[in-house]
This record gives C-alpha cells, structure tokens and sequence, in this order.
C-alpha cells in the first residue's frame, strides 16, 4: 500500500484553505454590499427613491437578473404616492392578499425557490421575466402584517439553493419593509396637511400655494392655463331637505368625479363650501370645455347614493377662464373663472360658461 505524498496532501490542504478563503471574502463582500443597501434604504426620502433602489440598484449591485416588488395597496394610499410619471420599474400594486398568500401560505418566511417542485411558483412572481431559474422570495412583513414581498430571480438555477440560509435575505426584508412603512407614514402626514379630509381633492392652502407655480410657469413658458370655477347647484336645498350627512357625501362623490376626470398634471381642489377649482396647464379652450362639460355631465348623470341607501341627484354650473397672454396677476384669472360660475348660475344653472380670457379676438362662449 502506497504511503500518502506529503506535497500532494500539502497541495490539498492549501486548495481547502484557498476555498475557505474565496468563501469568507465572498461573504464579506456580500456583507458589505447588503451593509450598504441598508444604510441607502434608511436614507430615502420619496417612494419613487426607495422602489428604484430596491427594484434596479439592488438588481446591478448583486448581479440579478430579475426583481420585482409586489405591495398590498387596497386603500391606493400606493398609487397617490408614487410619482405619476413613469418610473424604470414600478411596483405590483395589490388589492387584496390572494396573490401573497399563493406564494407563501400561512409560513411568511423567506421562500428559496429553484427546479423542483415549487417551480411553478417563479412563473406567478416573474410574469414578465420568464427566464428566471431560481429565486428568492422575501415577505414584507410589518407590526405582524404582511404589506407585500421582494422577488429577486436569476437564471442560474443554483444561485438560490433550498439548502442556503437566509440570514442577509430575512434582515433585507426586515429593512425594506420598514423603509416602505415609513415613506407611507410620511406620504400620510404630507397629504394630511394639502388634502381635503372630506372630499380627497387637495384644500385650498395647497390650491394657493401651487397655483402660483403653474401661473410662473405657463407665463413663462407661454402655454396656455385654463382654470375652471365648479359650484354645486341648489346644494342649501340639499342639506336642508335631506340633512348635512347627505349633502357632505355628494361634496364628497363629486370630488371623486372631478378627480376621476382629470389628467395627470391638473389640479382640483375644494375652494370653500361647495365650491371646487380646477387648473388645467396646457390646455386650450376647446379642450376646458370638454373637461368642463364631462365633469358637469358625470354630475348630473351620477345617483349619489346617501348614508341610507337612498340616492339623490345634483348638477354643477361651471365657470371657465382662459389666462390672458399678458396676465400679470394669477387673480385676475382666478375672478374671470368665479364671474363666470355666477354667469352660469344666472343664465340657468347646470352648464358651463366660458369667460373672456383675454386672448385676442376671445368672445364669451356658452356650452350647455
């Protein structure tokens, strides 16, 4: 029987020693990579900073081929606060639970998903990413609740091993889950103070304060700024015949039709009572005329469903201005809107007129 070679066990033992070596500065480096996201993910300051961090930065600086972020949103506090301009990846916005409970059941642990039996599952968490091999699948879990989940794929097979720990993935999701409950918290109080708690429009102290903004710069940049005045017809007749309960959930049902009615950019706020504003940046007469009259046509067409189940009807008489070329003062559009909701009001109510606004050869127009 040969004796064993010293070189050759020599040899072996160094080889053993290099790879515990690589592993440990693999690790390290690995370490030092998640060290790094979760100082940046303690750091944000918007929700659009935090999903690009999670959804792209995280996918180039550990090498993946895929991420995506699904969030439980039944309330669309979501949607309201990411930016309304297209992001370089969004987040799955959900409406209930069903989709999270597919991927983890009752457990609400860190899934390591590869070939095998649970395959099937990188299909539901990577609809656009079909390539994925392996994954692993991170809950998002707050105060006992589960929010949402982290998916980050690969198309190496073994790069998430059912075997692997997941102590770096658990602390992960730990971190991201309370960097997206604090953003939510901060959305809460930014919107608390520029949101109309009755009607979901923004109030008149933010109306005022970013009315100023889009008067420099449709000045400035010389496009055209129209602004309507929308008041509820007879609504003292309202409350006085069915009760402020009643007359508060029509204020608040037409606020959600003139919102649902508005592009991306405009601005609708409750102005007083039963008086709302809007501003619409780029838009040319014609074109505040037919959101005028959709948004008066929706009222009127609209059963406002009342605390009792019952319904009631309301129409809306719509003020419209256009700002002059040589406006001076972001008032002067703002009294030519409000004359012309008294004008509406006075030829009949339910109907939108549109005033002078000041553009050369402009004459009154009436849309009924």
């Amino acid at each position: 029987m040969n004796a064993p070679d010293p070189q050759a066990q020599v040899q072996e033992l160094r080889r053993r020693l290099q790879s515990l070596l690589d592993a440990a500065t693999a690790n390290e480096r690995k370490l030092d990579r998640f060290d790094a996201l979760e100082r940046r993910l303690m750091a944000v300051t918007s929700m659009e900073e935090l999903v690009n961090l999670l959804l792209v930065d995280c996918r180039d600086d550990f090498g993946l081929d895929a991420a995506e972020l699904w969030l439980l949103d039944p309330e669309e506090e979501l949607r309201r606060a990411l930016p309304a301009l297209p992001m370089v990846k969004a987040p799955k916005l959900l409406d209930g639970h069903g989709p999270l409970k597919d991927l983890f059941g009752t457990a609400r642990t860190t899934r390591l998903i590869g070939p095998g039996a649970d395959e099937a599952l990188l299909a539901r968490a990577f609809s656009a990413e079909p390539a994925v091999r392996s994954a692993a699948l991170l809950p998002l879990i707050r105060q006992g609740l589960l929010i949402g989940s982290l998916h980050l794929g690969s198309r190496d097979p073994e790069r998430y091993d059912a075997t692997s720990g997941t102590k770096f993935l658990d602390r992960l999701s730990a971190i991201a889950a309370i960097a997206i409950e604090s953003m939510l918290n901060r959305e809460r109080l930014r919107r608390a103070g520029m949101t109309d708690g009755l009607t979901g429009v923004h109030n008149r102290r933010y109306f005022d304060h970013r009315s100023l903004i889009e008067f420099s710069q449709a000045v400035r940049h010389r496009y055209p700024l129209a602004c309507l005045f929308l008041d509820i017809d007879h609504f003292k007749a309202i409350n006085d015949r069915h009760g402020h309960p009643v007359g508060d959930e029509v204020l608040r049902q037409v606020g959600g039709l003139i919102l649902r009615s508005l592009r991306t950019g405009d601005l609708a706020a409750r102005y007083g009572g039963e008086e709302f504003v809007v501003l619409l940046p780029r838009t040319d007469m014609a074109g505040a005329c037919e959101v005028a009259e959709r948004i008066r046509l929706m009222v009127q067409d609209a059963p406002f469903v009342t605390p009792d189940g019952g319904t009631v009807g309301a129409t809306l008489s719509v003020g419209l201005a256009m700002l002059p070329t040589s406006a001076t003062s972001f008032a002067d559009l703002l009294s030519a809107a409000d004359r012309a909701v008294y004008n509406a009001k006075r030829a009949g109510r339910n109907r939108t007129v549109a005033a002078d606004g000041g553009e050369p050869g402009a004459t009154p127009q009436t849309a009924s």
